[in-house]
């Protein structure tokens, strides 16, 4: 269930709003269409508010299929993911576009003082009022594109800091894998899009560490699915145990799991990673049925900054013996 931060008075009067909308729009009041417009009267998800704002303002009806088509793209888990994760690409790469607009702006403005000085150093008094003229209205240009962008800028930070609170209530939500309960693997691909875009716009590093279990498909025939499943589970718990809240944790293949690490150096995710593999091998299976034990499971894994060479080099580790980390060049 998601939680809501409102206060009562708040919570009330975008019900009220909600429940007027409807009644303008023609939306039957069930409980899809009415969470639908409850955030959108609420003003907490801007994309949402803008799509529906658009179909008002091109006169198209908010018919049964229009209504779930934008409760499935907005706040449906999986679908919602989605869509706010774009909408956080696109809102960072404005904000980008923001900040390379005011660079400009200063450097225009800082050529424009240059050559005002240098025409002033001439000594030609007759020019200065044209000169004093031109300058003023060149800064009065550059403090208004100024304060534009930083409008801008401040609308579109407030824009993300909302969106990426909507994606972690979305992700808390999430389907999830029904074995482990960790991230799908969709999540997982939608989340590393959007950390990857964040990377780069904070100039911080990102690391991905990929994980197989080795001999699984020989130990799950030899055990059994039930036993395998109790594995699965094991590895789960061991990689949250060792990784960090901000980390995204995902099954990312039938017998394989992923780790987003942002804001992580190669050399730290070497060493989470050879945590994760330490951790797992110092373990043993117990047959919870016939308490048995069935010895240890081990993982090959490579940690790297893009999920391709992590691949590689997992198979690197495959490869070279199993049981161990192995980073990509």
């Amino acid at each position: 269930m998601d939680d809501f931060t409102e206060s009562p008075e708040l919570a009330l009067a975008a019900a009220r709003r909600a429940t007027e909308a409807m009644t303008l729009h023609g939306v039957v009041p069930h409980p899809r269409n009415y969470a639908l417009w409850y955030v959108y009267c609420a003003g907490t998800l801007l994309p949402l508010n803008r799509a529906i704002d658009a179909a008002i303002d091109a006169g198209q009806p908010f018919t049964e299929a229009r209504c779930a088509s934008l409760h499935a793209r907005f706040l449906d888990s999986e679908s919602g993911i989605e869509a706010a994760s774009e909408s956080v690409r696109q809102s960072v790469l404005r904000a980008m576009e923001y900040v390379g607009a005011a660079h400009r702006s200063a450097s225009d403005y800082g050529r424009t003082i240059e050559a005002v000085s240098d025409r002033l150093d001439s000594g030609e008094p007759e020019d200065f009022a044209l000169v004093l003229t031109h300058a003023v209205a060149e800064t009065k240009r550059f403090v208004d594109i100024n304060r534009s962008i930083e409008q801008n800028l401040a609308e579109t930070s407030r824009e993300i800091a909302q969106l990426r609170e909507h994606l972690d209530t979305l992700r808390r939500g999430s389907r999830s894998d029904p074995v482990t309960g960790l991230a799908t693997r969709r999540v997982f691909d939608i989340a590393l899009k959007e950390h990857v875009v964040l990377a780069g716009h904070d100039q911080e590093p990102l690391s991905v560490v990929v994980m197989d279990i080795d001999n699984f498909q020989q130990f799950r025939g030899s055990f059994g699915e039930g036993v395998g499943d109790q594995v699965l589970r094991l590895i789960g718990r061991s990689i949250l145990e060792n990784v960090k809240g901000q980390d995204t944790v995902s099954r990312y293949g039938d017998q394989s799991f992923a780790v987003i690490l942002p804001d992580t150096h190669r050399t730290q995710a070497e060493t989470t990673a050879e945590s994760i593999r330490a951790a797992l091998a110092a373990r043993s299976i117990i047959n919870r049925r016939t308490q048995a034990n069935l010895g240890q499971v081990t993982l090959s894994l490579p940690p790297q900054d893009l999920i391709r060479r992590a691949c590689e080099a997992l198979h690197a580790a495959k490869a070279g013996g199993r049981n161990r980390v192995v980073s990509a060049p």
